[in-house]
Order: C-alpha cells, then structure tokens, then sequence
C-alpha cells in the first residue's frame, strides 16, 4: 500500500467519524441508538470516487463512532454490514469500466446499497439486541433516509470530486 494511501484511508475514516459523529438527527428508538446521519453518504462518495476497497476503509468510520461515541453495541454490525455496503457501492459504481463515471450506476450503486444495508441491520439488530422481529422495524426508515442522501447530496459531490481526483491522483 502506498503512502498517500495510508493517509487517504486515515482522513476518510476522520471524514465518515465526524460526519457520523456530527451531521445527525438523533430519532427516539428502545436503544437511544436510532439516527439519520451523513456518514454513509460519505463512504458512497468515497466508494465511488476512490473506489470499493477504500470505501471499506472509511466505512471503518462509523465503528470508531460507535467506540467513542457510547454505542459500542452497535460496532459489530456496523464492522459487518458497513464495510460491505461500501464494497457493493464501490464494484457497482466501477463495473464494466465505468469508474465512478456513470450517474445511472452510481445511482444503482445506492440503491443496491440500501437493497443491503436495510436488512442487513434489521437482522443484526434482531442478533445483537435480542429483540423480537417487529422491534428493528422503526430503524427502517432511518437507514432508508441515510441512502437517499447518499444519492441526493452524494452524486452532486462525486461530480465535483472525482474529476479533481482523476487530474491529481497520477502524480
């Protein structure tokens, strides 16, 4: 791995923390964990701008919000399911050559990401918390709010950051 790998895996992790950390609408729920915030939006962008295996990376984010920030509960899902999201985000986005570059699959990426993700934490919810089947249901419209800011605030970044990217990153 590179240097200025390292060092883009560390800011992208700092990124999706704060963005979790800071750029959230907590909603009442049995665990006081529920909430919408920005951090998927920021490994979509990082998954589809820098590719799947450093949107796994950043994804990495989140679980240090949950280490820090009185959550741990919630860690081992998130090690599972997020860094996968940010691989289904990534390959999408990237497959048959597109590399970031088509809006129609980076919009499938997301979409395939939230077919994933919602289920993914209901039933890591179900494992962890114990709680009946019915009980993860309030989370669904949350991790479903997360995915529509990937693509509404998400895309317009990725316009923005993946040309810039593309001029500097064969330096």
């Amino acid at each position: 791995m590179k240097t200025r790998d390292v060092i883009l895996a560390g800011l992208f992790i700092a990124l999706v923390f704060l963005a979790t950390m800071f750029l959230r609408i907590p909603s009442p729920d049995i665990t006081g964990a529920g909430q919408v915030h920005l951090g998927t939006m920021v490994v979509f962008v990082v998954s589809v701008v820098f590719g799947p295996k450093m949107g796994a990376v950043s994804s990495l984010g989140m679980v240090l919000f949950n280490l820090l920030g009185g959550l741990a509960l919630w860690a081992p899902i998130n090690l599972i399911a997020r860094p996968a999201l940010a691989v289904i985000f990534g390959s999408v986005a990237h497959m048959k050559g597109a590399g970031g570059r088509s809006i129609p699959l980076n919009i499938l990426a997301a979409v395939l990401g939230g077919i994933w993700l919602i289920p993914a934490m209901y039933v890591g919810q179900v494992i962890m918390f114990q709680v009946p089947w019915a009980v993860p249901a309030m989370f669904i419209a949350n991790n479903s709010m997360q995915i529509v800011f990937a693509i509404v605030i998400g895309l317009p970044l990725i316009a923005i950051i993946r040309p810039q990217w593309e001029k500097i990153k064969n330096r």
